[in-house]
């Protein structure tokens, strides 16, 4: 579709786009605007917004087709660090631990948090006292009133609430020393 606006100014120029595209700017015209005071309407929400992660809205286009993708090296550059923690948050949000909302969310940082420092010092003996130092060190929020009880309600095994694991034993790599915690890098 070409859009152009109708008054022949010097300097104007036609542009071809989209048909869908031509309908997302024509959503988005007020009474009285022109295409070009859309484009630039949009033009100056996005500088605005540049240092911002864009809101998601209907109208946003994250999945464009004509996006390049990222070079396959690159892809493969940055994915095994992001995969094995997503594999981990994947996994402990599957266990059914308890919470809703932002204390779940809160939680699931921590827990994310422990598993990430194991990670950093593979092969090390890791205890709930380094873990909990770690809480004060980095302020995390175990969205419990202490330590303690986020460590009896969310990490060690539980049978009284009927978890009868680890959380942290269910995240790739991670294994019981005794009472501390080892990551060998080793997935089950």
């Amino acid at each position: 579709m070409t859009i152009a606006d109708t008054t022949n100014d010097m300097g104007r120029t036609t542009i071809q786009v989209s048909d869908e595209l031509a309908d997302e700017l024509h959503e988005r015209k007020e009474r009285g605007d022109s295409y070009e005071d859309v484009i630039w309407r949009l033009i100056e929400e996005g500088d605005q917004s540049a240092s911002q992660e864009p809101p998601e809205s209907p109208h946003s286009r994250t999945e464009r087709r004509d996006a390049p993708s990222p070079p396959p090296e690159q892809e493969a550059a940055e994915s095994p660090q992001e995969s094995v923690q997503e594999d981990a948050e994947d996994v402990l949000r599957s266990l059914d631990l308890s919470g809703s909302g932002s204390k779940y969310e809160a939680r699931v940082e921590t827990v994310l948090a422990f598993y990430e420092h194991l990670r950093d010092h593979p092969g090390e003996r890791v205890s709930k006292g380094d873990l909990e130092d770690l809480v004060e060190e980095c302020g995390l929020d175990v969205a419990y009133a202490s330590f303690g009880s986020f460590w009896g309600n969310w990490v060690k095994k539980n049978e009284s609430q009927g978890r009868d694991f680890n959380t942290l034993t269910q995240l790739p790599g991670v294994e019981m020393d005794g009472d501390d915690y080892v990551y060998t890098g080793e997935s089950a």
